[in-house]
């Protein structure tokens, strides 16, 4: 049997949400949402959805009605094990997964798909279903959407690639990007920006060796 990237995706977040050691269960409702953020966060980056999934707006938020429950059974008892139990949600039964024992691949994701569900799991790992239902209902794509209406990611503002390489700058620097600028630190930074580069790279470090610099005279 041949497995995709949306089968990557599922037993990834299956496996850091709901590993076999100590066997908490993941819903099915947090499950849908999850991949749901994933795409959106990919989206954002790439300009397309990390999965083959298409979302429809029901009556807990946006829900992937085709694939989705084939691609759990496909993965059952193997990657994955249905827990001997479901939950009521408003009246409707949700199951709960976790890690199976005989897997018949490792998840493997490039990047930056592998950090957007790093930072996606390391977020949520801990909320309920209700407050991950609460941020999924916040977010703009969503809003405005009636029941059964399909989820449009064309409504999304993908990055350009000097914002994603800025924003990863101000992350790996933030301590430094933090500390109060003097003078002589933007001097500094002025001329730095002010020499010929064709490089975003070259200008970055250039920026923040003057900013190391500047900092002694602060």
């Amino acid at each position: 049997m041949k497995f995709d990237q949306t089968d990557h995706i599922i037993v990834s977040l299956i496996q850091k949400l709901a590993p076999r050691v100590g066997r908490k269960g993941i819903l099915t409702i947090f499950l849908a949402k999850l991949l749901f953020l994933v795409d959106l966060e990919y989206f954002k980056a790439i300009g397309k959805q990390a999965t083959d999934f298409r979302y429809v707006w029901y009556k807990h938020g946006p829900y992937p009605p085709v694939q989705f429950e084939d691609r759990l059974a496909n993965l059952e008892n193997y990657e994955l094990v249905t827990l001997p139990m479901t939950r009521m949600i408003d009246d409707r039964s949700y199951n709960l997964f976790y890690t199976g024992a005989r897997p018949r691949f490792v998840p493997h994701l490039d990047e930056p798909l592998a950090s957007t569900i790093n930072r996606i799991t390391d977020i949520f790992k801990d909320a309920t279903w209700e407050t991950l239902l609460k941020y999924v209902y916040s977010l703009d794509i969503v809003k405005g959407l009636e029941f059964g209406q399909p989820v449009d990611f064309g409504r999304v503002q993908v990055q350009t690639e000097d914002e994603i390489f800025l924003e990863t700058i101000a992350k790996a620097f933030k301590e430094e990007l933090e500390q109060p600028l003097s003078a002589q630190h933007f001097n500094s930074i002025q001329r730095a920006l002010s020499e010929p580069t064709n490089e975003n790279i070259e200008t970055a470090r250039r920026m923040l060796g003057a900013q190391r610099r500047a900092s002694q005279y602060s």
